[in-house]
């Protein structure tokens, strides 16, 4: 019987595998710790493994000894690049690093119930565009982040089967700018018209950002079908909240324009007068909603020899993206807003798998790799959330000293490379335009590196 329950579940992976097109990179991390990140976070069904737990709280009643701890410490880095065709300029983003925080706690209260606690970070995107970017009139930078802290309990319900739950809150941060041209008339002060004509543009930098704790929570199951083969299940919530949105101008002017937008002679004295509009101006912030998806994960885990256990993961990621909409400038000409939103994400598959390899008493060794599919339409392409096509490598080492053991973690992010016709525009004094002999290549990539330690007791 188990032999054909092992069977079918094979079968229901390698179908799921199949049925990825491609690769593809969103903002959800693998892990913060090194063990998590090293697996490329395929550890779903890793029994043994506290820092497994992270990604299923089932897995705590699997745990060896009565009780454990970890603390972990990272980087993470990411980039995107976007190449002009028309002059084969690049131009990279900058802001690319953000430290990264972990921690994880176990204590078996009984044979049958086990109490946990972790603090992770389940998303991160982040990154600014250089002031003449191509893409700047449609977004030019972006801040998100999700800290959860969360208390586990975990019943064996059998020594082969047991369930756990996570109870917890998030705190989520946003942030964004777009840069846009304000027409500037001849009496900023009063709205334009045709005795008050636009007479030069201004292009300013417009950001919001605020933050909001929300509940979430994660569901698991462990069944250990055999000495060898186990199977883990493990559900975590999407987190949604309104931020409390703050919105102010960025800086002054970044240049002046004339009525075209394409040259920058603008009039004698637009910049003055583009002084005067902004103190008459008011910017607004967009929709405060930040709606990050939920992830489903199933998982196998094959102890093939006392030295090699791998596990594949076949993964769901929700549709639920939505990021709140740019801010806005009220003038006295009226209001002006940036040409486009960013895109709302889509459900999506992926795939991880992961190997350990115990060497001796002291070393152990892992390795990993991810694929997801593309978590936005094609037709949304932009660089500041990405969701293009990505696969994901990772390494890893743990040596046992001081009575613990000590691990260090690292995985490679490339996404798929993307040609787009509809990030580069003019904006006029009429309005904006999309300029779409423009091709450009979007390119991205990402580093994600930890160093932590685990004492058990």
């Amino acid at each position: 019987m188990a032999q054909a329950v092992r069977g079918m579940i094979g079968v229901g992976l390698m179908l799921g595998v199949g049925a990825l097109p491609a690769a593809a990179q969103d903002m959800a991390l693998p892990a913060v710790d090194p063990v998590g990140i090293s697996r490329s976070g395929a550890q779903v069904a890793y029994g043994y493994s506290l820092e497994a737990a992270t990604s299923n709280p089932a897995l705590l009643s699997s745990l060896k000894e009565k009780g454990g701890v970890y603390l972990a410490a990272g980087l993470e880095m990411a980039a995107t690049q976007q190449s002009l065709e028309s002059n084969q300029r690049a131009y990279q983003s900058f802001d690319r690093n953000r430290t990264l925080g972990g921690f994880g706690l176990a204590a078996r209260l009984s044979p049958s119930l086990t109490l946990g606690l972790k603090l992770d970070e389940p998303y991160l995107r982040h990154g600014k565009l250089l002031d003449d970017a191509p893409s700047r009139y449609i977004g030019d930078g972006i801040d998100l982040s999700a800290r959860r802290m969360e208390g586990q309990l975990a019943w064996a319900l059998s020594p082969n089967l047991s369930m756990g739950v996570g109870l917890g809150a998030a705190r989520l941060s946003f942030g964004s700018t777009s840069v846009m041209n304000l027409g500037v008339p001849k009496d900023p002060t009063q709205p334009a018209s045709s005795s008050n004509v636009v007479n030069g543009l201004a292009e300013q930098r417009v950001g919001q950002s605020g933050n909001k704790v929300v509940p979430s929570y994660s569901l698991g199951l462990r069944w250990a079908l055999s000495p060898r083969w186990t199977l883990g299940f493990t559900h975590q919530s999407g987190l949604k909240g309104d931020l409390d949105l703050k919105v102010g101008f960025r800086g002054t002017p970044l240049r002046y324009w004339d009525n075209t937008g394409l040259s920058s002679a603008a009039n004698l004295g637009t910049d003055l007068r583009a002084a005067t509009l902004l103190a008459s101006s008011q910017p607004m912030a967009g929709t405060s909603t930040l709606n990050l998806p939920s992830q489903t994960t199933l998982g196998m885990r094959h102890r093939a020899t006392p030295m090699v256990t791998w596990e594949a993961d076949l993964r769901w990621v929700s549709g639920a993206l939505r990021v709140p909409t740019f801010a806005t400038v009220q003038t006295p000409s009226g209001s002006v807003a940036t040409p486009s939103e960013l895109p709302q994400g889509r459900g999506h598959f992926g795939l991880g798998a992961s190997v350990e390899v115990e060497l001796g008493k002291f070393w152990t060794l892992r390795g990993g790799l991810s694929l997801d599919q593309r978590s936005f339409a094609e037709s949304a392409v932009e660089p500041l959330l990405g969701g293009a096509r990505t696969a994901a490598f990772s390494i890893g080492a743990g040596f046992k000293v001081w009575g613990g053991e000590l691990s260090l973690g690292y995985q490679y992010r490339q996404s798929e490379d993307q040609d787009t016709r509809n990030v580069v525009g003019v904006w006029s004094s009429s309005g904006y335009r999309t300029v779409s002999v423009a091709r450009v290549r979007m390119e991205g990539m990402g580093h994600l590196m930890a160093l932590g330690f685990k004492k058990t007791f």
